[in-house]
């Protein structure tokens, strides 16, 4: 399988465009506008003394933080080297033979599935019904008497469509899978947005249930690379057998001790995206030929008129400085995809008035 295209890479970018990377804008990662938060900062300084020693291989502490906000043990928390990390560790640790994907969405299942010998089969959302996630065709294809599929992975709220199931369908999906004695993995990278749509309360009917979260996106700090998974003691122990060691660096552990318990931060934060994801959806409906897609995340989906392509906008865009993700190459999106990060209303503005003037000359 070949490498997946994530957005985010702004150092190949600034290498091709020879320019530093502090001057461009990349709408392709979608990391919290607010930036890293000052408590972050602070904790930062404070952790550096830690860095003569190797860091906690079982990062204790902060899965004692962890455990309390999402209400579970600490035996049921395992911290990775972001939750790509973790999402490599599940197709060997569970046994996963052949899974199915709802799509379209972040390719890194895939790819796991794939370096671990597993087979997988897309049920992707249709254009048609505005990506709303599938869940019947779910339902039905999991729960087929002919199924061989022993895991489901759904992304919620998904990337890059920014569609959320809520918890009654989740449940739904839990029980059908829980049936067949399969694994339901859900990828909550994205639920800081829309927390009440959590399903970690969950765990204590489904033992096969996973959670996936990031730290990296929400609390602006992708560099440090975090993230954690939540499962049954006995699941968390399997994986944590196949996890190398000292994977998360003492900075990322400490730091994310801190900034998790800000809740200044993250209502701030939240508070903020609702306004500026609506507003800035509000001004892109002015341009003429878009499609918007809903969103219960950072980022908006949009497709772009026929007589253009997501590659020749996201080039010409680039062209500006500005980084935008094209998504005509993930399975189940089209050639006029792509995914924008909602950023401050500075950016957006930016954004807007680049995207105008790409597709007028384009349509000229």
């Amino acid at each position: 399988m070949t490498q997946p295209t994530h957005g985010g890479n702004v150092y190949k970018i600034a290498r091709e465009r020879r320019v530093p990377v502090g001057r461009l804008l990349d709408f392709s990662a979608s990391i919290n506008p607010l930036g890293f938060s000052a408590t972050g900062l602070r904790a930062i300084r404070a952790a550096l003394k830690q860095i003569v020693h190797y860091p906690d291989p079982d990062c204790w502490q902060l899965r004692q933080v962890l455990a309390e906000q999402c209400g579970v043990g600490p035996e049921m928390i395992l911290v990775g080297n972001g939750s790509t990390e973790l999402i490599h560790l599940l197709p060997r640790a569970l046994g996963i033979q052949s899974a199915l994907i709802a799509g379209p969405t972040f390719e890194e299942y895939a790819r796991a599935l794939t370096d671990a010998g597993s087979s997988f089969q897309y049920v992707h959302a249709r254009r048609e019904e505005r990506f709303r996630p599938p869940l019947k065709d779910m339902l039905e294809q999991f729960s087929a008497t002919r199924s061989r599929f022993d895991a489901l992975f759904v992304c919620n709220p998904n990337n890059p469509t920014g569609q959320v199931l809520n918890r009654s369908a989740l449940r739904e999906l839990a029980e059908a899978v829980h049936r067949r004695r399969g694994w339901l993995i859900v990828d909550e990278a994205f639920i800081d947005y829309c927390p009440v749509q959590s399903v970690v309360s969950l765990l204590q009917d489904y033992p096969r249930l996973v959670l996936l979260r990031s730290l990296t996106k929400f609390y602006a700090m992708p560099g440090l690379r975090i993230g954690y998974l939540v499962g049954a003691s006995q699941v968390v122990a399997r994986l944590k057998d196949c996890q190398p060691p000292w994977s998360v660096n003492s900075l990322a552990q400490e730091v994310a001790c801190v900034v998790v318990q800000d809740q200044t931060y993250a209502a701030e934060s939240r508070r903020f995206m609702k306004d500026e994801r609506s507003r800035a959806m509000r001004d892109l409906r002015f341009l003429s030929g878009l499609r918007l897609y809903s969103s219960a995340a950072n980022f908006v989906l949009i497709e772009l008129p026929a007589w253009t392509s997501a590659g020749v906008v996201t080039e010409r865009l680039a062209a500006e400085r500005l980084l935008v993700r094209d998504c005509s190459t993930l399975p189940g999106l089209g050639r006029q995809i792509i995914r924008v990060a909602i950023r401050t209303a500075k950016d957006n503005r930016r954004l807007l008035a680049a995207l105008g003037s790409c597709l007028r000359k384009h349509e000229l």
